[in-house]
């Protein structure tokens, strides 16, 4: 999730200067080919951008990834935190880009950026994947298969052990508590303290119904879903992309979100339908699955859920701040709805 570019990045002085930390990095005689945006079908992110680099007359392709010119939706672009994460899970046989050249040096393009193999393949839409586009197309039995793959991440990460991923924890520790207040201080810095009501209510809300803290934690996604996944043409996964909101909490966390992402796409395009593609489980199969692969029951599942477009919402909220603010008042995403109308009847049930 995340990143609006807001200032245009002159992309010509950025491929100078790459080539040249290419040349410090590999070898003299590399050479970088223009730089263009990344074309993926997910939602937004830091800058990312394409590019072609020959070294000792090997050609590869690569993205970098760039905090976002003139603003962001997080505070903080930690690259570095990223680009641990990404490594480490990797390890563990979660299909993250390796590997990965952290720079945190600004002088080279004017900020930090990482630098990642490029995975080719399909990514699914966020909304629209049930109604159009590859995976709508693709069949059942390619359906199914990115249903499973993306099944089986999720439950790869809860292997990672979370004494690894120290640099994983919030300033208030790790788990529930220190996730809502987290994102509760997340959307007063991105709105400068103008909270809106209804997001108010909503962490009322989750406060009230909010399971202890003190079960079982995994390593977190935290923005499960298959459009930041890239897939094959047989619908295996071969890309596991985006790991700015990675965190450490109950695996319920991810599996919420997907979930949670499942409806919301259901409820925008006016659909009603379990599962919404013939090679998808129902929600009731995904959990059951779930639940026998991982060996315990999930628990607070709907709480869940309605965290999960709590978050969603908070990232909203920033977004439309930030254009509201840069002169953009007439984007379609500042008349998004904070949160959908399923999470609005929860939280006032």
């Amino acid at each position: 999730m995340a990143g609006i570019t807001l200032v245009r990045r002159d992309l010509a002085a950025a491929r100078s200067q790459l080539q040249k930390w290419f040349e410090r990095k590999f070898s003299s005689d590399a050479a970088v080919s223009e730089l263009v945006a990344a074309n993926r079908a997910g939602g937004f992110s830091s800058e990312s951008l394409m590019f072609s680099a020959t070294v000792d007359g090997e050609a590869n392709d690569y993205i970098i990834r760039i905090p976002p010119a003139g603003g962001g939706i997080f505070r903080e672009y930690d690259l570095g935190a990223q680009t641990l994460t990404q490594e480490l899970l990797h390890e563990y046989d979660v299909p993250t880009p390796s590997p990965i050249y952290y720079e945190p040096d600004r002088t080279w393009i004017g900020s930090k950026f990482m630098v990642m193999p490029r995975i080719v393949g399909h990514t699914p839409s966020d909304f629209t994947y049930a109604v159009k586009g590859w995976l709508r197309d693709a069949g059942p039995d390619v359906q199914r298969r990115v249903h499973d793959s993306f099944l089986d991440t999720l439950v790869r990460l809860t292997t990672v052990p979370v004494s690894e991923a120290s640099w994983l924890s919030r300033p208030a520790g790790v788990g529930i508590s220190a996730e809502i207040g987290w994102w509760l201080e997340y959307v007063r810095w991105g709105t400068d303290n103008q909270v809106p009501d209804l997001m108010t209510e909503a962490f009322n809300w989750l406060r009230r119904g909010q399971p202890e803290d003190g079960g079982e934690l995994s390593v977190c996604w935290g923005d499960a879903r298959p459009s930041n996944g890239i897939f094959d043409d047989s619908g295996q996964i071969v890309g596991a992309l985006d790991w700015e909101q990675a965190c450490l909490c109950p695996v319920e966390t991810d599996v919420g979100w997907w979930l949670a992402s499942r409806k919301q796409m259901l409820e925008a395009n006016g659909l009603d339908a379990d599962p919404e593609l013939p090679g998808f489980d129902s929600r009731a199969a995904v959990v059951g699955r779930f639940e026998e692969m991982i060996g315990r029951r999930l628990e607070h599942l709907g709480w869940h859920e309605v965290f999960a477009m709590v978050r969603m919402g908070c990232c909203i909220v920033r977004m439309q701040s930030l254009l509201r603010r840069n002169g953009q008042a007439d984007h379609f995403l500042t008349r998004a709805a904070i949160l959908p109308a399923w999470t609005v009847d929860a939280i006032r049930s």
